[in-house]
């Protein structure tokens, strides 16, 4: 073979490889044919007791394929013709004074990502669930009208024939109301009480999104993907950036008045694949929560003698002295569509950063909805923690974080406690990997994990982290752009107390007609 054909090959193969980044084979069912007891009904399973099965197809679903996007290279998915996901689209929700909504569809005049004509959802159209274990295995089937209907579709006994979920992480705007926009920096380093407050600021419909939704998007993701693992399907996200930490490293090393740029001590390599031109900065002073400023960054600027290095930055200038220091922030909303290598479809990943870190220094979107996971971690206002046992509130207009009184009620009993962080690095012996779910009928579709096994990797099971800490907590959902390997949709962080803001925490907005 020639060298010429042999580089040929290797291109068409790596492109494939890009384009087709995780759809699972069903040779063995090219030949199935789907009952008329199964028509309508698409599924995906998984055999409980064998983690190296993250799931395949099942039902009216068996023959059907996807694949995402990756950068300029569009995904496909035979499930953009069938219900519910055909009726996925986003959309520009404007709110009137007395609670009215304007919908304005994509491709319909008037639409906008900017927030000049309302906020940017996505709507979600009812659908029905089963979930039953038959046979070693879990199934999830989704259909149009056979099963349970989600109970996101479920407000104080009223059913919703639509929600919708913000397709970008939540900005709490001048006024404290959280919004759903393109190119800004999520708001971040605020408490989950402030985030929901600035969510029910919106008015009676809005509310911050919740556990219930976080189960209605992984169910639709694991069928149209034939996979329950979240990593497999989009790689790990916003993942793999740099933590703002004061160390000599990264402080600056001289004192600048009304500047746009800081000095620091020269980069290691892996600094250098964190910190990158058009991604991110958080300047710090004397701790992580003083924050002065989270902008883009310009330039990198590295001295001749190797010795320091200066980062550029938009936004206001700032004063620097050597008690500052430098990480990452999340990256700006609608950085799927807007970074250097966007994604044209609307399920994947950008390729902003390409080669071994392209699965973990993306922005990702499912049908629109950006960062479902990565970037920052996304409050839940629907669980509280005590004592290690669930409450569980199932009425928006009730949801007040931490409580553990009024709609709120108790679930189960007490689950294990995990107060270990594990390790960055996806190995064994390290980690604490989902294994199965709560199966509890108090608290229907809501995705928390029930048991772990420490001896996985993130490519096996749901690939998602298990955490819970003693005490009153919340969860924090997906995890943050440092979390690597632990980040996934499933990834549900019961450590968060109803004082604790950080620059890795953010939230999300859903908005559903219930008044």
């Amino acid at each position: 073979m020639s060298v010429a054909l042999v580089l040929i090959l290797a291109v068409a193969f790596a492109f494939t490889l890009d384009r087709i980044v995780y759809v699972k084979s069903q040779e063995k069912n090219k030949d199935h044919v789907v009952s008329a007891e199964d028509e309508g009904k698409y599924g995906v399973r998984w055999e409980i007791d064998n983690p190296n099965d993250t799931g395949s197809r099942c039902l009216a679903a068996v023959n059907l394929e996807a694949g995402i996007g990756v950068g300029s290279s569009d995904g496909y998915s035979d499930f953009d013709s069938i219900y519910p996901w055909s009726e996925m689209k986003r959309c520009n929700i404007i709110s009137g004074s007395n609670g009215s909504k304007t919908v304005i569809y994509e491709g319909e005049d008037g639409f906008a990502l900017d927030g000049s004509n309302g906020d940017v959802f996505v709507r979600i159209p009812k659908f029905y669930v089963s979930s039953y274990v038959e046979d070693g295995y879990e199934y999830r089937v989704i259909s149009a009208t056979d099963g349970t209907l989600h109970s996101a579709f479920v407000e104080n006994g009223k059913e919703l024939g639509e929600i919708f979920i913000s397709a970008f992480e939540g900005y709490i705007d001048n006024s404290n109301k959280l919004r759903s926009i393109a190119n800004v920096i999520p708001t971040n380093n605020v408490t989950a009480t402030n985030f929901l407050k600035s969510a029910k600021n919106r008015g009676g419909n809005y509310s911050l999104y919740d556990s219930r939704c976080v189960d209605a998007i992984w169910t639709l993701m694991a069928v149209e993907y034939g996979c329950r693992n979240s990593n497999l399907i989009l790689g790990y996200g916003v993942a793999d950036y740099l933590q703002p930490i004061d160390n000599e490293d990264l402080r600056s090393i001289k004192e600048e008045k009304s500047t746009n740029s800081i000095t620091i001590s020269k980069f290691s390599n892996a600094t250098k694949n964190c910190v990158i031109k058009d991604s991110y900065i958080t300047v710090c002073k004397g701790d992580q929560s003083n924050i002065l400023t989270q902008a883009k960054i310009l330039d990198i600027e590295y001295s001749s003698n190797g010795l320091y290095t200066t980062i550029h930055f938009d936004g206001k200038p700032i004063n620097v002295d050597t008690t500052c220091f430098v990480g990452s922030a999340p990256l700006s909303t609608n950085y799927t569509e807007t970074c250097t290598a966007p994604l044209n479809w609307h399920t994947g990943r950008a390729k902003y950063v390409s080669g071994e870190n392209e699965k973990t220094q993306n922005p990702i979107r499912y049908r629109w909805i950006e960062n479902v996971f990565g970037n920052v971690w996304h409050y839940l206002p629907d669980v509280t923690f005590k004592d290690l046992r669930m409450y569980v509130c199932s009425n928006m207009s009730e949801y007040s974080i931490a409580s553990t009184t009024g709609g709120y009620k108790a679930v189960g009993t007490q689950l294990t406690e995990q107060s270990s962080n594990g390790s960055k690095a996806d190995v064994i012996n390290a980690n604490f990997w989902i294994t199965s779910l709560i199966d509890d009928d108090f608290a229907k579709d809501i995705p928390f994990g029930n048991e772990y096994n420490t001896t996985l990797l993130s490519t096996q099971a749901f690939g998602a982290y298990y955490y819970l800490n003693d005490g009153i907590n919340i969860i924090a959902n997906g995890g943050g752009f440092d979390h690597l390997y632990r980040c996934n949709i499933l990834t549900q962080r019961a450590w968060v107390t109803p004082t604790t803001k950080w620059y890795l925490y953010g939230a999300r907005l859903m908005y559903k007609d219930i008044y």
